[in-house]
C-alpha cells in the first residue's frame, strides 16, 4: 500500500511538473515611478500647415483656352501647397482678359487665387 501511494505521488508530481504554468506577473511600477512622462494632454501635437492664405505660384503649359470665358486648361508642374501632383486640369481666371494675348502650347507662370480658391487663378504671364 505504501509503495501504491507513493507511485500516485510521484506521478502527481511529474505530472505537475510536466504541465505548462502561466508565466507569473512582472512587478511594474506605476508610470509616475518609473519615468517622467508627460500627460497626453500636455504633450505638444505637431498642427497641420496653415493653408497658403495669399496667391499660390506654379508653372505650366497651355493646352486649352477659352479666353471669352475666363477658361484655361494647364498641364502644371505639382503645387505642394494643395497637395496636387502634376497634372492637366482646368482653371477660371478673375479677369477673362488676362487670357487675350495667350495661346494653346504657351508656357507660363500663374498665380492662384489662394488653398481655399485653388482653381481661379489672378495672374497668368507667358514665359
Amino acid at each position: 500500500m505504501q509503495k501504491t501511494t507513493l507511485m500516485m505521488t510521484l506521478s502527481v508530481l511529474a505530472m505537475a511538473a510536466c504541465s505548462p504554468q502561466a508565466p507569473e506577473p512582472a512587478a511594474s511600477a506605476p508610470v509616475a515611478e518609473t519615468q517622467s512622462a508627460p500627460a497626453m494632454a500636455d504633450m505638444p501635437m505637431a498642427a497641420e500647415a496653415p493653408a497658403a492664405a495669399g496667391p499660390i505660384t506654379s508653372m505650366g503649359k497651355i493646352v486649352a483656352i477659352n479666353a471669352e470665358a475666363g477658361a484655361v486648361t494647364l498641364e502644371h508642374q505639382a503645387i505642394p501647397e494643395v497637395k496636387w501632383d502634376a497634372m492637366s486640369m482646368g482653371f477660371t481666371t478673375t479677369d477673362p482678359a488676362m487670357l487675350k494675348d495667350l495661346k494653346v502650347g504657351d508656357m507660363v507662370v500663374f498665380d492662384l487665387m489662394s488653398a481655399a480658391e485653388p482653381t481661379k487663378i489672378s495672374r497668368i504671364v507667358k514665359q
